[in-house]
């Protein structure tokens, strides 16, 4: 398509307005008086083309390609173009509602002049929309920063290279009382205590010297009304910066903060003083590690170590070895301490063994999780109360010995009563059956049956008087004696059981100790068979110097510990520990396996 504007223009002219029309931006027309296209870009024509269905060519009425993108936005074109053949040229925003989006072009229209004379109209229309949206995202955002500054709870200052104030923020009458006027033009330091006056001129220093770090301040002021108020602030020097050209402080208000600071020093020093000066020894400790912190003098004196010798150990470095816990195990303990005590035994540095009771409560100790102790030295009560109660315990054993003594013959007699009185009567039933049999009678086949029937009553009384008698064998030991009555369950009962035997001293243990153990396991294996249905029993008898622990754990359906049992089969066993001053832990839920511990003091 050629641009001819008038009758003496030579092809070349031509040639370059029309490469200049069709590479601009938007779409570009240029029309005469009688509103006929001249010349029209290439986005214009393929718009048109699109919209009309036909190719635009010059001499072709001039079509409103806007109002056809958005027909319920028509301009007045007819009265836009004669305004600007009147000499006027236009330039306006319209907005257009494409495919539902909110579109915004640019459009001018300007005057094409020949010896003053108005030929034609050259005109344009941009789609400015991402600009219109980047201006309305800058409008929003200064709105909304302005929105910040004047309602921040921070006081905003900006000074110039002197330190004279010129500008700040609405809170600063809020915080400070401070009006516009008060502080305009006036030098930052007119409102520093005299306490801090120094510091400011170090902050100023800095500022200058480093213009690219920040920096943190506490710093003590005067209000309006001369009341003395604590800020913290921030200040960095953006004096290079265009557009802001200043050295920027924001200041927050920590007047209560500090107050509460003064409160919370006054409350430590005071818990100082009760900690150090404390009657009763105390101690903190590090929550994760048991890690001493601190001690008072009472705890020096009480243990024997000095202060210096205390902040390298732990907790358990004064805990009896047998009582001695990880950190797993003391904290739960811990936790009920705000409501009781518990008692332990610990070891001074002479090797003497105390009791105490443990009081203890969490604490932030120098911003670690950090639990207070408080130690109560009662080893003469106790000590008291041992006496009462072995006297107690030594009562019981010897009724409890003569029960257990009387049982046991008991059960020897009933199983040889039994064993020979019995079997020897069904035995000799049984030869007078045989004897019948050589006669001519008539009912062998009767007779044959019934032997049969003696043989075995005479089998199952054996075992029965066996199983009744059945204790370990004091010439074989203990553990060979637990060996023969596993074989024997194993080989009635289809589970798997192990048995650890790890004790040097057998051979110095009492034998009714011996004997109670060999009940206990007897009793656990049988509840195993009858109530558990387990498929793998383990025991182990383990010595440790003078403890012997007994544990016997299985794979069965396990039990609620915290429900009162029904059956007498652990009331028997914890009997039957007690006597050796035993004691009896059981771990067990439903579904989970049993496991017992039994801990004997040799």
């Amino acid at each position: 398509m050629q641009a001819t504007i008038g009758p003496n223009r030579n092809t070349t002219a031509a040639a370059i307005l029309n490469g200049v029309i069709e590479n601009t931006e938007g779409y570009t027309w240029i029309v005469d008086k009688n509103l006929q296209y001249i010349v029209c870009n290439g986005h214009l024509r393929y718009t048109l083309k699109q919209l009309s269905g036909r190719d635009v060519l010059p001499g072709d009425e001039v079509i409103d390609c806007l109002g056809m993108l958005d027909p319920t936005q028509h301009l007045p074109w007819p009265a836009i173009y004669q305004e600007a053949f009147n000499g006027t040229a236009q330039r306006f925003t319209h907005q257009l509602s494409i495919q539902q989006k909110t579109v915004f072009y640019d459009i001018r229209i300007t005057p094409v002049r020949e010896d003053n004379r108005i030929i034609a109209l050259s005109c344009s229309a941009l789609d400015i929309t991402e600009r219109k949206r980047a201006e309305e995202g800058l409008r929003q955002s200064e709105l909304k920063f302005r929105s910040l500054i004047e309602n921040s709870t921070d006081i905003i200052t900006m000074a110039n290279e002197e330190g004279n104030i010129f500008y700040g923020s609405p809170s600063a009458k809020n915080i400070l009382g401070y009006e516009e006027a008060d502080y305009m033009g006036r030098h930052v330091c007119s409102f520093i205590h005299p306490d801090s006056l120094p510091a400011v001129n170090e902050l100023l220093q800095n500022l200058m010297q480093h213009p690219d770090e920040l920096f943190t301040i506490d710093l003590k002021v005067f209000d309006k009304q001369g009341n003395e108020r604590w800020v913290l602030g921030m200040a960095s020097n953006m004096l290079q910066m265009p557009g802001i050209n200043a050295l920027v402080g924001n200041f927050r208000d920590i007047t209560e903060r500090k107050k509460a600071e003064e409160l919370i020093k006054e409350s430590e020093d005071l818990y100082k003083n009760l900690f150090y000066n404390s009657p009763l020894p105390k101690a903190i400790c590090d929550a994760a590690t048991m890690q001493l912190l601190e001690v008072n003098e009472a705890t020096t004196q009480l243990y024997g170590y000095s202060r210096k010798e205390f902040m390298q150990m732990k907790v358990n470095d004064i805990v009896s070895p047998d009582e001695q816990l990880n950190s797993q195990e003391f904290l739960p303990k811990l936790d009920n301490l705000n409501r009781s005590s518990i008692l332990r035994r610990h070891v001074k540095k002479n090797g003497e063994t105390i009791f105490v009771e443990v009081w203890g409560h969490a604490i932030n100790y120098k911003g670690r999780t950090a639990w207070m102790l408080q130690a109560n030295d009662i080893t003469d009560k106790i000590e008291l109360q041992n006496q009462l109660v072995e006297k107690e315990i030594q009562r019981r054993q010897e009724v409890a010995k003569a029960v257990i003594d009387a049982q046991e013959k008991e059960r020897t007699t009933l199983g040889r009563e039994l064993h020979d009185n019995i079997s020897q009567m069904l035995g000799t039933a049984k030869l007078y059956l045989n004897c019948a049999l050589d006669t001519p009678a008539m009912k062998d086949d009767m007779i044959t049956r019934s032997r049969n029937a003696i043989s075995d009553v005479v089998e199952e009384i054996r075992r029965l008087s066996k199983s009744m008698i059945e204790t370990f064998n004091k010439a074989v030991g203990l553990e060979l004696s637990l060996n023969d009555l596993i074989q024997k369950v194993r080989a009635a009962q289809p589970f798997t059981i192990s048995l650890y035997f790890a004790v040097p001293d057998e051979p110095q243990l009492d034998d009714k100790l011996k004997m109670t153990i060999f009940r206990i396991v007897q009793e656990l294996l049988n509840n195993a068979i009858k109530h558990a249905n387990a498929t793998e029993v383990q025991v182990a008898i383990v010595q440790k110097n003078r403890q012997l622990l007994l544990t016997i754990a299985d794979d069965g359906n396990g039990f609620d510990t915290t429900q009162k049992s029904t059956g007498i089969g652990i009331t028997n066993i914890i009997s039957r520990a007690e006597l050796f001053n035993g004691r009896i832990k059981i771990e067990s839920s439903p579904g989970k396996g049993c496991r017992m511990q039994v801990r004997f003091t040799i």
